[in-house]
This record gives structure tokens, sequence and C-alpha cells, in this order.
């Protein structure tokens, strides 16, 4: 069967209110409205909700980029609940955060938190393979999470010479009760790839990334299997397992029209003979292959399926 995926070309992030966060992703983060204006009715049919639902919708790029976008959508009359309602970092189901480069993490960091962002720990460094990080988890408004993301070794390319968010959307993770049965999901039944697999915990009893007490630190394996929809390293998801901890599940949340990070979409060339190969290896999509208008793309063909922990996962492709 001949189709080829790509890179997530946006994550979804539905909000309560589209102009009190917008600031956020423009101003503070760097981003640019590429497109705002009413979602389609189509749409609205595609995910099975209500005829009077409306939405509004902007879709933010990063220096032009055309992957790893973000589209924040306002649902209106319609009710909602949030996907992770004071979700720790352990609880499972959904999509826990989206990831950001930045050249100067501590900056980013204050002037989040200054604006009423928290953070599970404070900003830390860490080694992951071959990789030394600083990092810190940051929740905001409709329990968003960014991972803000800073490589000291070896140093990461800032090819826009940018000081502050340096990166669209590269990674984002989910939080997943099994990662075996995750994995396979993705990469035997979607046709994904595989690009790294990293277990770790800390030293000593400290502080982590995940907020765990620290009595905990030094005897949680953290495992991670990062993955994605084609061999390069652009629009990763990284799959975490968090052994031993038990939380809240959260999976029945994760579909329109509820609040937080929503969704993942990817362009696929080749829709019809992914959405037979999908089948075959046993995925039955929550919604079936139709056209709809995807503003400002145009008319598309696509489907959603998704995955073990809930998340939801939309496929496209431009009908000429």
């Amino acid at each position: 069967m001949s189709f080829q995926l790509q890179t997530y070309s946006e994550i979804v992030i539905s909000v309560k209110n589209i102009d009190a966060v917008l600031p956020i992703y423009t101003q503070q983060l760097g981003w640019d409205i590429f497109w705002r204006g009413k979602g389609d009715d189509s749409q609205i049919s595609f995910w099975k909700l209500p005829p009077e639902t409306e939405t509004e919708e902007i879709l933010l790029r990063f220096q032009g980029l055309p992957y790893g976008q973000i589209r924040l959508v306002q649902f209106e009359n319609i009710a909602q609940k949030l996907i992770r309602p004071a979700g720790q970092t352990w609880d499972t189901g959904g999509i826990l955060d989206i990831d950001l480069r930045t050249s100067d993490l501590l900056k980013v960091y204050q002037d989040l938190t200054d604006t009423g962002w928290h953070a599970y720990s404070r900003p830390i460094t860490q080694t992951m393979g071959p990789f030394t990080v600083q990092e810190v988890l940051v929740k905001g408004h409709d329990e968003v999470v960014i991972a803000l993301v800073h490589r000291s070794e070896p140093p990461h390319p800032n090819p826009f010479q940018l000081e502050g968010i340096t990166s669209n959307v590269y990674l984002s993770a989910m939080i997943v009760r099994d990662l075996k049965t995750t994995a396979h999901f993705f990469i035997n039944h979607l046709g994904f790839t595989s690009h790294n697999e990293i277990t770790f915990k800390a030293d000593k009893p400290e502080t982590t990334m995940f907020g765990l007490p620290h009595n905990l630190a030094d005897k949680t394996n953290i495992r991670l299997h990062i993955i994605g929809p084609t061999n390069n390293r652009d629009g990763l998801l990284d799959l975490v397992e968090i052994e031993g901890i038990m939380g809240e599940d959260f999976s029945e949340n994760a579909s329109p029209p509820n609040r937080g990070i929503l969704m993942y979409r990817f362009p696929v060339n080749g829709i019809n003979n992914y959405y037979d190969f999908i089948q075959k290896n046993g995925v039955k999509p929550v919604v079936n292959l139709q056209k709809i208008q995807l503003k400002p793309i145009g008319t598309v063909e696509s489907f959603a399926v998704q995955s073990p922990d809930g998340v939801w996962l939309e496929f496209y492709e431009i009908h000429n």
C-alpha cells in the first residue's frame, strides 16, 4: 500500500476564552496569527456534535513553519469539561504537554509564572541518554501544560537566532497506562516510527521535572518511548510511563469539545490507502473517512482514531 505519513501540522487546543489566552502565544511566546475565523459546519458534523455548535478558531504559526502549529479553538453553544482537571504529571489519558525550545529558559519561565502560570517543580537540569537538558513543566489556562526545554549538551542549533522561544511544537508528551501497549498501537497499528527508548530515575531523593515526592524520585523509573510519523525528528511524540505510581485516568475526557490540549492533526499522502492500512491492522476509526472543510486549508478527506489512552488523532489529505 502506498501512503506517506507526515509530521503533525497542528496541535489543537480547546480554550474557554480565545481572546483572553491569545496574548500568551503572540506576545509572550512569539507566535504569529496565520488565520482567524469560524470553523465550518462540516467539522462540527465530523465531531458528531449538535448542529448548533460553533467554533471560533485561530491558527498560529512560529516563524512561518507550516508544521508544529497551534490551533486555538473556542467552542460555543455546547457544554464542556476539562480534559485533565487538576491533573498531575502521573495521571494518564489525553495529552500532557507541548514542548517548546528556548534560549533562555529561566526568563521565559519567570515571564509565564508572573502572569499566573505555575510549575510542577522548579526548573531542573537532567541527563537523558546522550542529552543534558534544562527543563520545566508549566501549567496555565484550560490546564494546558507547556514543557520549556533548553538543551545544553550537545547545544541545540538556534536556526532563527532568536531569544526566548526558538521553536515550534517539536515534541508532545502523553502519560500512558501501559507503555508496551500504546507503543505497539502507534508503531504496529498506525505505522509510526520508533526513534528512541530511554529509562531513567533520579540518583538520589531530589526534585524531579515530574514533581514526584523526593522519597520516590530515586525509586521510580520514568520510561520513555519517542516515536514519530516519519524518520525525521520534526514533530515527535513522547510516550511516558511513570512506573509504580497510580493516579486518575482522563482517557474518557479526551475528545471534542472538551477543554485542554485536544488533538493532533497529521497530513497523509494517500489517505485512502492509509485508511485501509489501519483497519487491516485492527484499528476501528472513531470517525470514518469523509470530506470536510478544514479552514483555511480547504476541502480535505479526513478520519479520526483514538489511542489506548484516549488521545484523539486526526489524519487528513487535501482534496483536489
